[in-house]
Formats: structure tokens, C-alpha cells, sequence
């Protein structure tokens, strides 16, 4: 009786503990698919189009559209930019309009900070060569915009964005007579493909930049001041910190910078009501995939590997990356990081909802560090 008891016993108390870890496998390889990506691309609808001319747009009232500032707008087939608000009651928004590619929507669009499909010459009127960086894991596509300075800027987008990310901070670099590198990373779509096409919130990508500072230097950059978007500005940071060329860097100007991925997974868990628990387990199998180690992407307990001054713009609204974690980053480093608060700017909103504080203050920090000292003529425009 005994044996038949152990016979019928011994599987059942297997499968008691095989399919809880089978299903708590499955359940990590999911979240860190999230962790590790790609993300897809947000649709381009949601926004009522009421009206339109040809250079105003009637919106359905939303809390995006009621927003002062500069903003993008995407559909289908087109883009464009929206702002100043012109009128706003519980009916309808009227705001300025812009189109830069396309024909004007008639239905449904997205606001957004920037529109993905842009480039220097539809967004800006600016002209732009396409040039290719020689990096280690292939050719990396970038954008380029003469200047008349020794000083380069190079421009590190967001995770799940484009290069066009970067296209609202551009005047206040310009501005400078700064010449202007926008690139492109490691599994961007044109870039190289590696690691299976997932990110590693840069503990592999700052290598791109480095390839990108040395490719500055080849074609006359004296040194660089590198801005970083979100995840561009933790792919930044990576480079200051373990770079053999981190001395080419002038200065660093990060926004909403992804400096602590704990923190910006722990936000996002709460959002979506998923136990930490669930997330802590993610997070392991991620690094068993990845190699990630996530002390190496927490950078406030590294703050003093630092050297390059660095001005961080941060929305207090960012449901994104936390503004503490900037805040504990520049509380670690006061000598050499400026911290500059943003009241109601969501995730790398800061340039979209004061524009001109924001060129204004990155025109004056960088005066400040010896950049841009000679005034250099206007843009020059592109021909449509």
C-alpha cells in the first residue's frame, strides 16, 4: 500500500512544483521581453480633427490638444506642428498649424512631442547631409548639419524613438554654430541588427556613440557636447563613465535621462498593477538573456566616475523616467550637474512646452563652457 501511496505521490508532488516554475518561467521570459524589447511604434489616430485651414487646426477638446506650447501631430500619410493655442472652451481646440509633409488630416491624428517621420529638411527647412558612421557593429545612418564651430554636437535619440526625436532641440545647437550629428544606433531600423534586435538600455550602445565621437574627430571636431534623449541620455552617461574618449566631451545635455532602469521599471510596474514581485523576476531572466547587470545601470551610486559637466532638463510630470532619478543624481554631483526643472513637461517634453526657456537656457550653459563663443551666421534654409 505504502509503494503504491510514493508511486502516485512522487508525480503529483512533482508536477506541484514543475508547473508553478514552468508557469513563473514563462512568466519572467514575457517581462523581460518588455525589458529587453523592441517596443513597437504607437499608432498615428486618436485625436479628432474637427476642422482645419492651412494654417490652424480645430481639435476635439482632449487633455493633449489643451496643452500650450509646441507640439508634433502625425496620421497616416502626413505630419505636422501645432502651437501656440489660439482658443480653447469645452467644445473645441483652435491652434496654429504648420505642415510639414503630407495634406492636412481630416479625421483622426496623434499629438505627440515630436513626429517620427521627420527630418532637418521637412521639419526644420534646414539642409542635411546623410552620412554613415564606421562603428564596430556596421555602418550607423546619420544625419548632418554644417556648422562653424570646432564643437560638435552629437545627438543620442529615446528608446523605441527615431533620430527625429532630437529635431525640437536642434535651433538652440544651431544657434551656436554648433556642426550638428544626428545618429542612429545599433538595431535602429537601418542600423545593424545585433543581440536579436533587443535593447541593452546602453550597456552596449554607448560603444556607438564612442564610434560616432571618433568619427567627429576624424572630420575636424576638436571635441563634442553629446545630448541624450530618455534612454539616449543612460547611453550617454555609459560613455562618460567608461569611454576611453570621454575626454573629447566638452559637456553633456541630457533629457528626462534614463539614469536608473530599477526605478524606471518599478514607475511602470505600478502603473500597469503588476507585483513587484513579477518584475524582480523579469528583471532576472532579462539579465540571464542580456548579461545586464543592473547595479552597472544605476548611475547615482557612480556619480563620482564623473568628470563632464552636464545640464538635465527633467518634466516634473514625467510618467516615464522619475524626476528623483535625476534629483539623486544631481544631489551626488552639485559640482557638475545643473538640474533643470520643468513644471507640468511629460517624458522629454521639456523643449515642447516652454521652447524658448529651453534654447535659452542650453544657449547660455554652453556659452558658459567656452561653446559657441563666435556668432555664426543663420541656417541655411532648404528649397522646396
Amino acid at each position: 500500500m505504502r509503494g503504491r501511496i510514493r508511486a502516485v505521490a512522487a508525480p503529483l508532488l512533482a508536477s506541484l512544483i514543475l508547473v508553478p516554475l514552468i508557469a513563473l518561467g514563462a512568466i519572467g521570459w514575457h517581462y523581460s521581453d518588455l525589458i529587453l524589447g523592441p517596443d513597437t511604434r504607437p499608432g498615428r489616430t486618436g485625436q479628432r480633427v474637427l476642422a482645419h485651414t492651412d494654417s490652424t487646426l480645430t481639435l476635439a477638446p482632449t487633455k493633449k490638444a489643451r496643452r500650450a506650447g509646441i507640439w508634433a501631430i502625425e496620421w497616416p500619410g502626413g505630419y505636422g506642428r501645432i502651437g501656440p493655442l489660439i482658443a480653447v472652451d469645452d467644445h473645441s481646440v483652435t491652434t496654429r498649424f504648420q505642415l510639414a509633409f503630407g495634406v492636412a488630416p481630416d479625421t483622426t491624428a496623434r499629438l505627440a512631442g515630436y513626429a517620427p517621420d521627420a527630418d532637418p529638411r521637412t521639419w526644420l527647412g534646414w539642409n542635411f547631409d546623410q552620412v554613415e558612421v564606421p562603428a564596430r557593429v556596421g555602418p550607423l545612418p546619420a544625419w548632418f548639419i554644417h556648422g562653424t564651430d570646432s564643437t560638435w554636437a552629437i545627438f543620442v535619440h529615446g528608446r523605441a524613438a527615431t533620430r527625429a526625436e532630437v529635431l525640437r532641440m536642434l535651433p538652440a545647437y544651431r544657434s551656436l554654430g554648433l556642426p550638428c550629428l544626428i545618429m542612429q544606433y545599433r538595431n535602429d531600423t537601418g542600423a545593424p541588427h545585433v543581440d536579436g534586435g533587443s535593447y541593452r538600455l546602453g550597456a552596449t550602445e554607448w560603444r556607438d556613440v564612442e564610434d560616432a565621437v571618433d568619427y567627429a574627430r576624424h572630420h575636424g571636431a576638436r571635441d563634442v557636447v553629446l545630448v541624450g534623449c530618455s534612454m539616449g541620455g543612460g547611453i550617454v552617461t555609459q560613455f562618460l563613465r567608461r569611454s576611453s574618449e570621454r575626454g573629447l566631451a566638452r559637456a553633456a545635455v541630457l533629457d528626462a535621462p534614463a539614469l536608473d532602469w530599477n526605478a524606471v521599471f518599478a514607475l511602470a510596474s505600478r502603473q500597469r498593477h503588476v507585483p513587484e514581485a513579477i518584475t524582480e523576476v523579469g528583471k532576472f531572466v532579462a539579465s540571464l538573456r542580456s548579461g545586464l547587470e543592473w547595479s552597472e545601470l544605476t548611475q547615482s551610486p557612480h556619480a563620482h566616475d564623473f568628470s563632464t559637466p552636464m545640464l538635465i532638463f527633467h518634466g516634473d510630470a514625467d510618467e516615464t523616467v522619475p524626476i528623483a532619478v535625476s534629483q539623486r543624481f544631481a544631489t551626488a554631483r552639485p559640482d557638475l550637474v545643473t538640474l533643470q526643472t520643468v513644471a507640468g513637461a511629460d517624458h522629454v517634453e521639456s523643449s515642447n512646452v516652454d521652447p524658448d526657456r529651453y534654447a535659452a537656457t542650453v544657449s547660455s550653459w554652453l556659452r558658459g563652457r567656452g561653446t559657441g563663443a563666435i556668432a555664426p551666421p543663420a541656417p541655411t534654409r532648404a528649397r522646396h
